[in-house]
This record gives C-alpha cells, sequence and structure tokens, in this order.
C-alpha cells in the first residue's frame, strides 16, 4: 500500500472511531416530575452522580413542588413548557402516595384525566422518549388516615396496585421503588430510610431510591458507584448491592415490561 492510501485509509479510521465515539457518549437528558418524595435530599442530583460515576453521560432536570398529586401538574404551565421546549429522552413521572388509596371514582374523575392530557402532550412533543412511572412506598407505619392502609405492607398492595393500573392503561413500565424499599426495611429493620415524620426519606432513603432508578433507566446494577455525600458507610454499601440483587428478581423485571 502506497504512502497516500495508507494515509486516507488511517484517516477513515480515525474519523469512524471519532463517529463512534461520538455515539457512545450521547449525553442522556432525564426529567423527573414529581412532589418531596423526589426533591427531597435533591434525588434527581444523587441519581445523576451515581449515573456518571458509572461512566453515563447524563443531564437531569426535575419538576417538582411539595404535595403534588398528578391533577395539580396536569395543571402546571412549567411542565409543559418543559414538554414542548426541550428534547428528554427520559421522563420519570411520581404521583401522590395517597393517590393510590382513593377509589376509583376519584381515580376516574381526576388522575386519569389528568395523565391523558399529560401523556397527549408528550406523544405530540415527546414521541421519542422513554417514560417510566416512579412507584412510591409505604409510610412505616402505614396511613393512620384509613384504616384499612393502616400498616406499611397493606398500604403497598394498595400502592402498588394503583401503579399497576397505570402500567395496564398507559402501556408504561413501572420503577417499583416502593417494592425495593420495603423489602430493604423488612431485610434490615436497622436501616434509616424514613425520617422522624415516618414518610419522607433521608439521604440514604432518597440514595437507595436514586439506585433504583439507575438499576431501572440504565438497565445496570449500581454496585461500585461513588460513594457521594452518604455518612453510613455500612448502610451506603448495602443499599448498593441490594438494589442490584433486586433489579435482577423477576417481580422487579415485570414491571419494566410494558406491553
Amino acid at each position: 500500500m502506497n504512502s497516500g492510501r495508507t494515509t486516507n485509509f488511517l484517516f477513515v479510521l480515525l474519523l469512524f472511531g471519532c463517529f463512534s465515539c461520538s455515539d457512545s457518549h450521547k449525553t442522556t437528558h432525564i426529567l423527573f416530575v414529581g412532589n418531596s418524595y423526589t426533591y427531597r435530599n435533591n434525588m434527581p442530583a444523587i441519581f445523576e452522580q451515581i449515573a456518571e460515576s458509572k461512566g453515563e453521560q447524563v443531564e437531569v432536570s426535575h419538576i417538582t413542588r411539595g404535595k403534588y398529586t398528578f391533577y395539580l401538574q396536569a395543571k402546571r404551565k412549567k411542565l409543559y413548557k418543559a414538554f414542548r421546549n426541550q428534547k428528554w429522552d427520559v421522563i420519570v413521572l411520581q404521583g401522590s402516595s395517597r393517590d393510590m388509596l382513593r377509589d376509583s371514582a376519584r381515580f376516574n374523575k381526576r388522575t386519569y384525566p389528568a395523565l391523558d392530557k399529560m401523556f397527549g402532550m408528550i406523544r405530540e412533543h415527546q414521541k421519542d422518549a422513554k417514560v417510566y412511572f416512579y412507584m412510591t412506598w409505604p409510610y412505616r407505619k402505614g396511613d393512620p388516615k384509613t384504616k384499612r392502609f393502616s400498616d406499611p405492607d397493606s398500604m403497598l398492595h394498595a400502592v402498588a396496585a394503583g401503579y399497576d393500573n397505570l402500567k395496564n392503561r398507559y402501556h408504561v413500565p413501572v420503577v417499583p421503588v416502593g417494592k425495593v424499599w420495603r423489602s430493604y426495611v423488612v431485610k434490615y429493620p436497622d436501616s434509616r430510610l424514613y425520617l422522624k415524620d415516618n414518610s419522607h426519606p433521608t439521604y440514604e432513603g432518597s440514595y437507595l431510591v436514586a439506585c433504583t432508578m439507575y438499576s431501572a433507566i440504565y438497565g445496570k446494577s449500581p454496585q461500585g458507584a461513588d460513594k457521594l455525600a452518604i455518612q453510613n458507610q455500612e448502610e451506603y454499601e448495602r443499599i448498593q448491592q441490594f438494589v442490584g440483587k433486586e433489579y435482577r428478581t423477576e417481580e422487579f423485571q415485570s414491571y419494566l415490561r410494558a406491553e
């Protein structure tokens, strides 16, 4: 091969390599929509740091407000502006835990119309985005306002059933955070996932959420991610290992299958 052909050949290889490198390092833009279960401890930023420490290129934003339901989110101009004006690869939708405890009449009157409106906007402006529902966890002692949900397992059963209904209606996968959370608390009763209000997450709780989100969205175990600012080293290691194992279970995978 003469020097001219060799130079051209090497240039083509270099060009192909650059394209391959660029494609393999495409930045993923992720939007979290929810309430304090999402923004507490800045969970989206924890998720972003976990993903980056595992070699992903990602930019994460969130549209959140305390106590907001799907019904209230559907009224926000800020949400629809985000759907119209920016390209998202992944959109994660989180509703109120108590919404899942309501009767079907309330779902039909409020929750379904709100989500129908959201998904209409997503189909119009974000048709290539991967959408997930974010299943929340039960309160530490269940819901004190409703007798039949006054323990964590009965409350989780109702919350999970609500997200199952949404999964089937909208054909969208569910990140089963609530299932992973409850399984972790049962296995490790000394864990500190809850704040004193028995509802909101500590930093460790938000870290478990972020790890679960990472496994669901990227299809990988969070083990090996950087330690970030977590204080309890033992719990940090347990969370990564536990989520990695839960991700591989059939139950977890079944929530990610949307037909």
